[in-house]
């Protein structure tokens, strides 16, 4: 990636194209022309989307660039990014099997003390919250804490290269001990914010899936859900930028996104904020990955098909299918790493680019050069 990251970018920008035009080309061939009109319109917005943010590829480039550098030279947080990952999945474990002692549980009190099999009883709605809110919310300790972990070894191998320079080096330890101790209560906070708003876009999507709901209810169920999805994404792209303060300084939550919000809107950056080239690329590779793997489970089901015989038919669909999900899996822990790496340095820049001349010149004087070059007005320098 670092050899080539302009080239990458625009790659992911035509297989967006490339695959919109797919889908409309197919729609077309089995007879769906509504299907087909729409994959028309979405072509022509990608196209015009393509050509307004094509100059902006060098300074994407750049951000990507210097943030593969950093975690490069810190590997050992892609294993820490790994455990916290693992330890989520072991929760997740532990809430299935809540999950259905509940089911279990609102069966048998329905049923006068017995279990009765096949009962179509669900769980209190106050039940259900408190579930999916655990849930949700530990998924976003986890994914925060790792931004938050990433955001404070890139930070100092930003203002302190010796300390960041090692798979193993000082800074991930450090970073992670203030992840889980003195910031913690800042991600926990953040995190359940977002975590109440998945909760009840959970519980909206399920009443809007009751076949007893009116066509009324059934259409303020879904501007409802509308509404907590805008709020959901307006929150999290929040806490993208609040958690990397709280990474860098040890800020509480509240105060790290006022700084970052005013330190962007005092230097003019505003669009600059809403460029997501390098989180498509990303996302795109996080497909390939998963992709490649499924490829070697299909190879390994073609070398030793017993393991599958039991599935007749399905046997490779089941072996890709698996397959792919460990690698996109993979893959995604891996990339989020590299996107919160690129997300420090984009504050990190705009915080302290003289500190980055100093102690990496050669990157820095990539960087002032594409963003000088596709933000004059912006940039101040």
């Amino acid at each position: 990636m670092t050899t080539c990251p302009k080239f990458l970018i625009q790659l992911s920008l035509l297989f967006s194209l490339l695959l919109s035009l797919l889908i409309t080309a197919t729609s077309f061939y089995y007879q769906q022309y509504i299907a087909g009109a729409f994959g028309i319109l979405f072509f022509l917005l990608s196209c015009c989307y393509a050509c307004c943010v094509w100059r902006r590829i060098p300074f994407a480039a750049a951000n990507l660039n210097t943030g593969l550098t950093a975690v490069k030279r810190n590997g050992g947080v892609f294993v820490t990014s790994v455990w916290i990952t693992v330890v989520s999945f072991g929760y997740l474990m532990v809430w299935m099997v809540a999950m259905v002692g509940v089911y279990d549980a609102t069966a048998a009190a329905a049923a006068g003390g017995g279990n009765v099999e096949g009962n179509n009883v669900q769980p209190s709605w106050g039940y259900l919250f408190l579930l999916l809110l655990a849930s949700f919310w530990t998924q976003q300790v986890c994914q925060n804490t790792i931004h938050v972990i990433v955001a404070g070894v890139v930070s100092t191998w930003w203002f302190a290269p010796d300390e960041a320079s090692s798979c193993c080096s000082v800074a991930i330890k450090d970073s992670f001990i203030r992840a889980t101790t003195s910031s913690f209560g800042s991600i926990c906070f953040g995190s359940l914010l977002v975590a109440i708003i998945q909760t009840l876009r959970s519980m909206v999507e399920s009443a809007r899936h009751d076949s007893s709901n009116d066509g009324c209810a059934a259409f303020v169920l879904c501007l409802v859900d509308c509404l907590l999805q805008c709020l959901q994404g307006i929150l999290e792209y929040f806490n993208k930028f609040a958690y990397i303060y709280v990474g860098m300084y040890g800020y509480s939550y509240l105060e790290a996104g006022k700084n970052v919000m005013t330190l962007f809107h005092a230097k003019g950056w505003d669009i600059i904020i809403a460029d997501d080239l390098v989180s498509n690329t990303l996302s795109l590779f996080a497909l390939i990955g998963g992709g490649l793997v499924g490829c070697v489970g299909l190879a390994t089901n073609a070398a030793f098909p017993s393991w599958l015989a039991g599935f007749e038919g399905a046997a490779s669909g089941i072996a890709f299918g698996f397959a792919f999900l460990i690698g996109l899996v993979i893959s995604s822990i891996m990339l989020s790493v590299v996107d919160s790496s690129v997300n420090t340095v984009l504050v990190s820049f705009a915080e302290a680019p003289e500190e980055f001349q100093q102690n990496h010149p050669k990157l820095s004087g990539e960087m002032r050069d594409a963003w000088r070059l596709v933000y004059p007005a912006e940039c101040g320098f």
